[in-house]
């Protein structure tokens, strides 16, 4: 992506897609210094420092949009944790004011497109179909499939390029 242009936005989704509790699925190591030992951190799936690591070197800003009511200080503490900056943090209370008024009568459970976001990574099948209602671009990630990564960094090269060639579609 150029230089001067506005880096696009990618938005995940935090249950069972970043943050995942099964035993089966591995994830990142982190050594809290003295000071925050206090800090209950939640398991980052494996390969998320990487993944973002990448995304933005490909010229990504990154974001939560969550239905988690978790506060955005919080969920930026916990990547800051693993050497992460979040770009954007939407929990379900920022979320609420975002579709007030939406005049549809079934709100989306997300809205990424409200706040630029470009693509959403999710795992849930719902989020999906609400993207093909609302106008939002998804990628779908299993939390058991271990090929998740490369899958998010395809999706983000082909709507970057789509994004350069003024052919973006959701």
């Amino acid at each position: 992506m150029g230089e001067t242009s506005v880096k696009p936005l990618i938005t995940f989704d935090l249950d069972d897609t970043l943050i995942c509790w099964q035993s089966e699925i591995p994830t990142e190591h982190v050594s809290l210094p003295w000071h925050c030992k206090w800090f209950n951190i939640e398991p980052l799936r494996y390969g998320t420092v990487d993944l973002f690591k990448k995304l933005r070197n490909y010229g990504w800003q990154i974001g939560i949009y969550t239905t988690s009511h978790r506060k955005p200080k919080y969920i930026k503490k916990l990547f800051n944790l693993h050497g992460l900056n979040l770009d954007l943090v939407i929990n379900q209370d920022k979320h609420e004011k975002i579709i007030k008024n939406l005049l549809v009568k079934k709100k989306p459970s997300k809205l990424p497109n409200r706040v630029n976001s470009m693509l959403h990574i999710d795992n849930s099948e719902g989020v999906l179909i609400e993207g093909k209602r609302f106008h939002f671009r998804v990628l779908i990630v299993d939390p058991l499939d271990y090929n998740w990564t490369e899958k998010i960094l395809a999706e983000s090269i082909s709507v970057a390029r789509m994004l350069e060639l003024g052919t973006y579609r959701t």
